[in-house]
Protein backbone atom coordinates (compact mmCIF):
# COMPACT_ATOMS: atom_id res chain seq x y z
CA UNK A 1 0.00 0.00 0.00
CA UNK A 2 1.63 3.29 -0.90
CA UNK A 3 1.54 5.99 1.40
CA UNK A 4 -1.23 8.40 -0.38
CA UNK A 5 -3.22 5.50 0.07
CA UNK A 6 -2.50 5.10 3.48
CA UNK A 7 -3.24 8.01 4.38
CA UNK A 8 -6.22 8.18 2.44
CA UNK A 9 -7.31 5.29 4.50
CA UNK A 10 -6.54 6.42 7.55
CA UNK A 11 -8.13 9.98 7.30
CA UNK A 12 -11.26 8.30 6.01
CA UNK A 13 -11.60 6.31 9.88
CA UNK A 14 -10.51 8.95 11.58
CA UNK A 15 -13.66 10.81 10.14
CA UNK A 16 -15.79 8.57 10.60
CA UNK A 17 -14.47 7.94 14.22
CA UNK A 18 -14.89 12.24 15.17
CA UNK A 19 -18.88 11.68 13.53
CA UNK A 20 -19.07 8.67 15.89
CA UNK A 21 -17.55 10.02 19.16
CA UNK A 22 -19.91 13.83 18.70
CA UNK A 23 -22.50 11.30 17.93
CA UNK A 24 -22.17 10.02 21.06
CA UNK A 25 -21.50 12.77 23.60
CA UNK A 26 -24.21 15.57 21.84
CA UNK A 27 -26.47 13.36 19.65
CA UNK A 28 -26.51 13.01 15.63
CA UNK A 29 -27.88 16.47 15.20
CA UNK A 30 -24.70 18.01 16.27
CA UNK A 31 -22.58 16.49 13.76
CA UNK A 32 -21.37 18.34 10.67
CA UNK A 33 -18.67 18.70 8.51
CA UNK A 34 -16.93 21.90 9.55
CA UNK A 35 -16.83 19.94 13.33
CA UNK A 36 -15.61 16.54 12.15
CA UNK A 37 -12.95 18.52 10.44
CA UNK A 38 -11.60 20.65 13.54
CA UNK A 39 -12.19 17.58 15.54
CA UNK A 40 -9.25 15.64 13.29
CA UNK A 41 -7.82 18.96 12.78
CA UNK A 42 -8.64 19.54 8.61
CA UNK A 43 -10.59 21.85 7.07
CA UNK A 44 -13.80 21.06 5.33
CA UNK A 45 -12.56 20.56 1.61
CA UNK A 46 -10.35 17.93 2.99
CA UNK A 47 -13.69 15.70 4.86
CA UNK A 48 -15.54 16.33 1.34
CA UNK A 49 -12.79 14.50 -0.89
CA UNK A 50 -14.17 11.41 1.19
CA UNK A 51 -17.60 12.02 2.12
CA UNK A 52 -19.99 14.82 0.20
CA UNK A 53 -22.28 15.57 2.75
CA UNK A 54 -22.84 14.55 6.39
CA UNK A 55 -25.71 12.45 5.15
CA UNK A 56 -23.21 10.35 2.71
CA UNK A 57 -20.81 10.20 6.32
CA UNK A 58 -23.92 9.11 8.03
CA UNK A 59 -24.82 6.39 5.44
CA UNK A 60 -21.64 5.15 5.48
CA UNK A 61 -21.65 4.50 9.54
CA UNK A 62 -25.43 3.32 9.22
CA UNK A 63 -23.93 0.33 6.52
CA UNK A 64 -21.79 -0.34 9.69
CA UNK A 65 -24.15 -0.28 12.32
CA UNK A 66 -26.07 -2.70 11.04
CA UNK A 67 -22.83 -5.34 9.88
CA UNK A 68 -22.41 -5.47 13.73
CA UNK A 69 -25.72 -6.12 14.29
CA UNK A 70 -25.75 -8.80 11.88
CA UNK A 71 -22.55 -10.16 13.67
CA UNK A 72 -24.00 -10.45 17.32
CA UNK A 73 -27.15 -12.19 16.04
CA UNK A 74 -25.57 -14.61 14.04
CA UNK A 75 -22.77 -14.97 17.12
CA UNK A 76 -25.97 -15.48 19.45
CA UNK A 77 -27.42 -18.27 17.33
CA UNK A 78 -25.12 -20.14 15.77
CA UNK A 79 -24.65 -23.56 17.28
CA UNK A 80 -28.16 -22.73 19.17
CA UNK A 81 -31.19 -24.91 18.60
CA UNK A 82 -33.23 -23.47 16.43
CA UNK A 83 -36.64 -23.17 18.55
CA UNK A 84 -34.86 -20.67 20.63
CA UNK A 85 -32.97 -18.88 17.92
CA UNK A 86 -35.88 -16.06 17.45
CA UNK A 87 -34.83 -15.29 21.69
CA UNK A 88 -31.36 -15.49 21.15
CA UNK A 89 -31.34 -12.99 18.05
CA UNK A 90 -34.05 -10.40 20.42
CA UNK A 91 -31.41 -10.31 22.83
CA UNK A 92 -28.88 -9.86 20.51
CA UNK A 93 -30.37 -7.16 19.48
CA UNK A 94 -31.29 -5.43 22.35
CA UNK A 95 -27.30 -5.60 23.99
CA UNK A 96 -26.72 -4.03 20.40
CA UNK A 97 -28.95 -1.19 21.71
CA UNK A 98 -27.61 -0.95 24.86
CA UNK A 99 -23.49 -1.06 24.54
CA UNK A 100 -23.94 0.78 20.84
CA UNK A 101 -26.32 3.52 21.53
CA UNK A 102 -25.05 5.94 19.11
CA UNK A 103 -25.58 3.13 16.07
CA UNK A 104 -28.73 2.39 17.22
CA UNK A 105 -29.83 5.60 16.69
CA UNK A 106 -28.86 5.38 12.90
CA UNK A 107 -30.24 1.94 12.61
CA UNK A 108 -33.35 3.27 14.77
CA UNK A 109 -33.99 6.53 12.76
CA UNK A 110 -33.35 8.57 15.58
CA UNK A 111 -33.76 12.20 16.36
CA UNK A 112 -31.08 14.20 14.27
CA UNK A 113 -29.85 11.38 12.05
CA UNK A 114 -30.51 12.91 9.04
CA UNK A 115 -31.46 9.09 7.15
CA UNK A 116 -34.40 8.66 5.22
CA UNK A 117 -36.50 5.41 6.15
CA UNK A 118 -35.80 3.80 2.48
CA UNK A 119 -31.74 4.22 2.97
CA UNK A 120 -32.50 2.69 6.40
CA UNK A 121 -34.02 -0.27 5.99
CA UNK A 122 -31.47 -0.87 2.54
CA UNK A 123 -29.04 -0.86 4.74
CA UNK A 124 -30.55 -3.29 6.99
CA UNK A 125 -31.17 -5.86 4.11
CA UNK A 126 -29.22 -8.72 5.78
CA UNK A 127 -29.96 -8.21 9.25
CA UNK A 128 -33.47 -7.87 7.72
CA UNK A 129 -32.79 -11.51 6.06
CA UNK A 130 -31.51 -13.24 8.46
CA UNK A 131 -34.33 -12.64 10.73
CA UNK A 132 -36.69 -14.36 8.35
CA UNK A 133 -34.46 -16.87 8.47
CA UNK A 134 -34.30 -17.44 12.37
CA UNK A 135 -37.69 -17.51 12.17
CA UNK A 136 -38.42 -20.00 9.11
CA UNK A 137 -36.35 -21.71 11.43
CA UNK A 138 -37.89 -21.77 14.28
CA UNK A 139 -41.25 -22.64 12.55
CA UNK A 140 -39.70 -25.44 10.94
CA UNK A 141 -38.24 -26.84 14.61
CA UNK A 142 -41.42 -26.18 16.11
CA UNK A 143 -44.20 -27.55 13.69
CA UNK A 144 -45.44 -24.02 13.87
CA UNK A 145 -47.58 -22.73 10.99
CA UNK A 146 -48.61 -21.39 9.32
CA UNK A 147 -46.49 -18.50 9.62
CA UNK A 148 -46.44 -15.28 7.30
CA UNK A 149 -42.84 -13.82 8.01
CA UNK A 150 -43.66 -10.91 6.96
CA UNK A 151 -45.89 -10.58 9.90
CA UNK A 152 -43.60 -12.11 11.93
CA UNK A 153 -40.54 -9.76 11.49
CA UNK A 154 -42.16 -7.00 11.54
CA UNK A 155 -44.18 -7.16 15.22
CA UNK A 156 -40.80 -8.90 15.71
CA UNK A 157 -39.15 -5.59 15.03
CA UNK A 158 -41.53 -3.57 15.91
CA UNK A 159 -41.57 -4.95 19.93
CA UNK A 160 -37.89 -5.19 19.90
CA UNK A 161 -37.53 -1.30 18.94
CA UNK A 162 -39.78 -0.23 21.57
CA UNK A 163 -38.65 -2.78 23.84
CA UNK A 164 -34.69 -0.88 23.40
CA UNK A 165 -36.97 2.67 24.22
CA UNK A 166 -37.77 1.18 27.68
CA UNK A 167 -33.99 -0.01 28.28
CA UNK A 168 -32.93 3.45 27.60
CA UNK A 169 -34.89 4.86 30.38
CA UNK A 170 -32.69 4.97 33.21
CA UNK A 171 -34.84 3.88 36.00
CA UNK A 172 -36.16 0.71 34.14
CA UNK A 173 -32.81 -0.02 32.34
CA UNK A 174 -31.78 -3.02 29.75
CA UNK A 175 -31.89 -5.84 32.49
CA UNK A 176 -35.84 -4.77 32.17
CA UNK A 177 -35.63 -4.67 28.87
CA UNK A 178 -34.18 -8.23 28.38
CA UNK A 179 -36.04 -9.80 30.57
CA UNK A 180 -39.55 -8.27 29.20
CA UNK A 181 -38.01 -9.14 25.63
CA UNK A 182 -38.25 -13.04 26.58
CA UNK A 183 -41.76 -12.69 27.80
CA UNK A 184 -42.42 -10.57 24.42
CA UNK A 185 -41.11 -13.08 21.77
CA UNK A 186 -43.00 -15.91 23.48
CA UNK A 187 -45.97 -14.33 23.24
CA UNK A 188 -45.49 -13.30 19.65
CA UNK A 189 -44.19 -17.09 18.71
CA UNK A 190 -47.16 -18.09 20.57
CA UNK A 191 -49.64 -16.57 18.40
CA UNK A 192 -48.45 -19.23 15.55
CA UNK A 193 -47.97 -22.04 18.17
CA UNK A 194 -51.64 -22.33 18.83
CA UNK A 195 -53.75 -23.54 15.85
CA UNK A 196 -55.86 -20.88 14.71
CA UNK A 197 -59.85 -21.21 15.78
CA UNK A 198 -62.44 -21.00 12.71
CA UNK A 199 -64.94 -18.80 13.82
CA UNK A 200 -67.79 -20.59 12.05
CA UNK A 201 -67.15 -23.49 13.93
CA UNK A 202 -65.11 -22.68 17.28
CA UNK A 203 -63.13 -25.56 16.61
CA UNK A 204 -59.16 -25.46 15.93
CA UNK A 205 -58.41 -25.52 12.32
CA UNK A 206 -55.83 -28.43 11.24
CA UNK A 207 -52.58 -27.62 12.60
CA UNK A 208 -50.31 -27.67 9.32
CA UNK A 209 -46.72 -27.14 9.70
CA UNK A 210 -46.29 -24.72 6.39
CA UNK A 211 -44.56 -21.31 6.40
CA UNK A 212 -45.91 -18.85 3.82
CA UNK A 213 -43.74 -15.76 3.24
CA UNK A 214 -40.11 -18.49 2.56
CA UNK A 215 -38.63 -17.55 -0.67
Amino acid sequence: MGRREDVRRRTFAEILDAAGRMAEAEGWQAVTIRRIAAEIGYSAPVIYQHFASKEAVLRTLLERANADLLERMRSAVDGEPAARGPHLAAAAYLEFARSQPGPYQLVSGGTGTSVDAATRRAAATEVLAFTRRVVHAWAADTAAGPVDLDDACDLLWGTLHGLAGIGSIEDVGFDRALHLAEQAVSALLGYWTVPPTDPDTHHPRAHRPNVRGEK
